[in-house]
């Protein structure tokens, strides 16, 4: 029983961190509309191992990262930089589309994702979010007792963030059509949204830090 709910619990875990509108399920979204459903399929699976993967450092090295605070306070310090550089490159992106002769659908038509698998890993690379989010998840649900502590249960939790982030991202891939017509301002304008969410995680950041 304690198996099939640590499953459970990683499955229901993935849906904070891809359910909700962002920079990777709009990628999926993205390369639907540049592309056709089944390459942004592909594309999902690149992000879902990354993500996968994150869980699984997260799980794993729960117990390690609270007793080596350091290594947390290195990685904090460095996440301002990079995270206002890549804001940088997101605001650039969209200025670069909008200030073009040809309308977005136009510049869909001409953009190719060549590799669909391997730029969805790329894409989730720059997810700073999935390892302290399931880190967090992660030794909460150990501290209570509720997952347990055991290898094959952190697992089968990791592997249910797989399974359950894979299943939603799919659902962006082959809704990517409707999310454009009911969502349009933000498929248009996704590099600036994106852009914007890199300076608020480096605002946040920063006062945590200084404030």
């Amino acid at each position: 029983m304690d198996i099939l709910i640590a499953l459970l619990l990683g499955f229901v875990s993935s849906f904070g961190a891809v359910l909700m509108p962002g920079m990777l399920n709009m990628s999926v979204v993205n390369c639907s509309l540049e592309e056709d459903k089944w390459a942004a399929v592909r594309y999902a699976a690149g992000i879902t191992v990354v993500m996968t993967a994150q869980a699984g450092i997260a799980i794993v090295g729960a117990n390690y990262l609270r007793d080596n605070p350091d290594i947390i306070e290195i990685l904090s310090w460095w996440a301002v930089p990079v995270l206002v550089l890549l804001a940088l490159f997101f605001f650039f992106r969209w200025y670069r589309e909008h200030q073009s002769d040809k309308s977005v659908e136009e510049q869909r038509e001409e953009n190719s994702v060549d590799r669909p698998f391997s730029s969805g890993i790329s894409v989730a690379l720059l997810n700073f979010i999935a390892i302290p989010y399931y880190f967090a998840i992660g030794s909460w649900l150990m501290s209570d007792g509720v997952l347990t502590t055991a290898v094959v249960g952190k697992l089968l939790f990791v592997l249910g963030t797989g399974t359950g982030s894979m299943v939603i991202l799919s659902g962006y891939a082959f809704g990517a059509r409707w999310v454009d017509e009911h969502a349009h301002y933000i498929t248009h304008h996704f590099h600036l949204l994106v852009g914007g969410l890199f300076v608020l995680l480096a605002g946040i950041q920063a006062f945590r830090l200084w404030g």
